[in-house]
């Protein structure tokens, strides 16, 4: 038995050499006799055909390995912006990240995202400063780069010498070295351990504990340098997780595990990616699924049976009976299963991240309408992989609708469509996403008497939050007039309902507090409520106003400084908003905030002004109202509960056939 177990996720930039890493680990490990190529296509996480043709990483692949009696189950994230949502649940199921650093670009733009977010979980992590071999590396300087971005002390465990050639060779640090022992005690900010340091008594065993401390709490990054093209740092790599990563205490006895993949077996169904927090899962055990939106919420989850457990055994995967505590899993068996789900109950230290959230709309058409269904199942089993895709089904008018990030994803989705069920789709031109909120308080009255059997009467007061505030509800009616359970459905419709506003688009930053509601003891059904509320909240919502949101984009670009004119020029023209440029070394790097709408060829211009010179990046940085006579509506999925009639008689259709007119 391995004397601790460790979930290791690989990190990076796109192009910084994660997936070479990876194979680099695997390699040095013996699990695999020599490390594949991405630029060849025979990596062996690129498992997708669209993966070694483009050669990066679109989906997480997991492997396990063992070195010195640690074993390290290794998780290889995607690189590529269009793909975080991957990125974010894989970091939520790690014991710590190695963040890919490239020693030739320094500290990209994606690497100050993931630096922001592990720092924000203070999860453990190594820095792994690669491509030392390449002319123009300077590890020392993207160090630096690096403690700067992510604001934690990081300390250098391995030195090189002639670096920028093929000459290039790493060597570890002795950790009995006076300078680097006293680098490691300031690194740590512990006024005693500099006490001991001073007066000579501090031994090697204290200071390693120390620094096996701090770096579990996230409060200090060790630092590796290296070459993985040809092997060097791998070795000091693994010897600074295994010797200074403790093992994580199981977080309870009862079953928590997280889902981070999800992926179809042509053989055995639906597989779940799962890593176990506490408790354990067997085979044929009933375990409580839990999808992640309502996590916390005091619903009451879904139960469903393991058919089948299989364990990662280097790149393999091997049947066995039970996973428990920090095993990397594979189940089968749970058919509602989502990518990002929890088995059995949350419990306190589980980490989440936030790093993606789709900003554009598009339209999916088969290239034969006859293929119509069939596409809508597919990108179902898709979505099942990568919620984010958040399809929508308009019945009605028989149109399919996709979340997306990027055209990236629209190639890769349109790859995986033709490759698993040979589907050619056509994806339209996007559309940005827009929210919507309260323009003022608002009051709603919704009297749901007719057509018998049913009653319920809500009243509904809306309040605009502050930008960023989310949805916040109150009930102010006492159980003796509202019953708990009916109260119960008002407040989990409430979050339904709100998907679409009055302009189409989901309602946020708003308090709904219900002020007054009442039930009759003959003629109430117990699903009346779910009925009521969405048509009470839209004509609180209507009396109210409503406020367009536009989201806005936070811009990095960086090149060389001739270059800074025309960058800022693209942005004034986009209504952007930027800071003073930062200049060093004969390269600028700015930061301009530019709502989405107008950024959406943003990348393409900017290559195109500088040659392809420059470096672009993009993410979501917050809402904002949208100016009068910008944005757009959207014209509601299904029946409008304005239209009461009509919404009544679907909805009551739709509780009774357990569905809706959006895709689960």
């Amino acid at each position: 038995m391995p004397a601790k177990t460790l979930n290791l996720g690989i990190v990076a930039h796109a192009d910084a050499g994660k997936t070479t890493l990876t194979e680099q680990l695997l390699f040095h490990t013996g699990v695999i006799r020599a490390p594949g190529s991405v630029d060849q296509g025979t990596a062996f996480t690129d498992g997708m055909e669209i993966e070694r043709r483009r050669g990066i990483s679109v989906r997480t692949a997991c492997a396990s390995v063992a070195w010195k009696g640690c074993r390290l189950n290794l998780i290889d994230a995607p690189g590529h912006a269009d793909f975080l949502s991957e990125v974010e649940r894989s970091l939520a199921v790690l014991d710590s990240a190695v963040l890919v650093v490239s020693a030739v670009e320094g500290v990209q733009p994606q690497t100050r995202l993931l630096l922001e977010a592990i720092r924000r979980a203070r999860l453990p992590c190594f820095l792994f400063f690669n491509k030392l071999d390449r002319a123009g590396s300077n590890w020392e300087l993207a160090l630096a780069q690096a403690q700067e971005a992510g604001g934690i002390p990081c300390l250098p465990l391995c030195g090189c010498t002639a670096q920028g050639g093929g000459q290039v060779q790493v060597a570890p640090q002795n950790f009995q070295d006076s300078a680097w022992r006293e680098g490691a005690v300031l690194a740590c900010g512990d006024d005693s351990l500099l006490e001991a340091f001073l007066a000579n008594s501090l031994t090697g065993g204290a200071l390693e504990q120390a620094l096996a401390q701090k770096i579990a709490q996230g409060e200090l990054y060790p630092a590796v340098c290296g070459a993985s093209k040809y092997g060097l740092g791998i070795e000091p790599l693994l010897d600074a997780v295994c010797r200074l990563l403790p093992e994580p205490p199981p977080l309870g006895q009862e079953l928590c595990a997280r889902v981070y993949k999800v992926e179809r077996d042509p053989a055995l169904g639906k597989a779940a990616y799962i890593r176990v927090f506490a408790g354990e899962v067997r085979n044929r055990q009933a375990v409580s699924l839990c999808p992640a939106e309502e996590a916390g919420q005091g619903e009451k989850p879904e139960e469903e049976k393991v058919t089948r457990v299989r364990l990662v055994e280097g790149r393999r995967l091997t049947d066995g009976e039970r996973a428990g505590p920090n095993d990397i899993a594979v189940i089968y068996g749970l058919e509602s299963v989502r990518a990002g789900d929890l088995l059995g109950a949350p419990l306190p230290g589980l980490r989440a991240y936030r790093l993606a959230q789709p900003l554009l709309l598009s339209r999916v058409e088969p290239a034969d309408p006859k293929d119509l269904p069939r596409l809508v199942r597919a990108l179902r089993e898709l979505e099942e992989e990568d919620p984010a895709l958040g399809c929508e089904w308009n019945r009605e008018k028989q149109e399919l609708w996709a979340r997306l990030t990027g055209k990236l994803q629209v190639e890769v989705l349109e790859a995986l469509l033709l490759q698993r069920w040979g589907l050619q789709a056509r994806f339209g031109e996007p559309s940005v996403i827009y929210r919507e909120t309260p323009a003022g308080p608002g009051e709603g009255f919704e009297s749901y008497t007719w057509p018998k059997p049913c009653w319920a009467e809500l009243r509904f007061v809306v309040e605009p939050l502050p930008r960023g505030a989310g949805l916040e509800y109150r009930c102010l009616v006492s159980p003796g007039k509202l019953p708990y359970r009916y109260q119960a459905h008002v407040r989990a419709a409430v979050p339904r309902a709100l998907k679409q506003g009055i302009r189409g688009w989901q309602v946020t930053d708003l308090r709904v507090t219900l002020v007054d509601g009442t039930w009759h003891h003959v003629h109430t059904h117990p699903l009346d409520f779910f009925v009521a509320t969405p048509m009470g909240l839209m004509n609180a919502l209507k009396n109210a106003g409503s406020q367009l949101l536009e989201p806005v984009l936070r811009v990095e670009m960086s090149g060389p400084q001739a270059l800074l004119g025309k960058a800022m020029g693209l942005l004034s023209t986009r209504r952007g908003e930027f800071d003073p440029a930062d200049i060093e070394e004969g390269k600028f790097r700015l930061r301009a905030l530019v709502p989405a709408a107008e950024a959406m060829e943003l990348p393409v211009e900017f290559a195109s002004a500088t040659g392809g010179q420059g470096m672009y990046s993009a993410r979501l940085f917050r809402y904002q109202n949208c100016p009068a006579g910008l944005g757009a509506s959207r014209e509601r999925i299904g029946p409008d509960p304005l239209d009461r009639p009509r919404f009544i008689l679907a909805a009551r259709s739709a509780l009774q056939e357990n569905h809706g007119n959006q895709l689960a």
